[in-house]
């Protein structure tokens, strides 16, 4: 399969699985101001959420860019507990 057709069905599957639990009373975003309980942050939805974040820096910055990003949050991060302002940092600093 072409790489459009494949994103189409990868789009068709998050629609049909995050969509419903994301309108269901344990939605929150991938990284929610408060929290008290960690019980429901490691779901389906949660990694796919993820991904389509990371993908969309691919996007906006382009394969080097986002290779360039990744090279310097493995080299700042590597073995250790991040956040997502991290990988943001990370991002930001090896693309000027």
């Amino acid at each position: 399969n072409s790489k459009a057709v494949n994103r189409i069905a990868n789009v068709r599957g998050l629609v049909g699985g995050q969509f419903r639990e994301d309108s269901g009373p344990m939605s929150h975003p991938i990284r929610p101001d408060s929290y008290i309980s960690m019980d429901n942050f490691y779901t389906a939805t949660v990694y796919s959420k993820g991904a389509e974040v990371i993908r969309m820096y691919q996007t906006i910055l382009g394969v080097e860019g986002f290779n360039k990003g990744m090279k310097l949050y493995f080299e700042r991060h590597d073995g250790t507990g991040v956040t997502c302002d991290d990988f943001l940092a990370a991002m930001a600093d090896a693309n000027g």
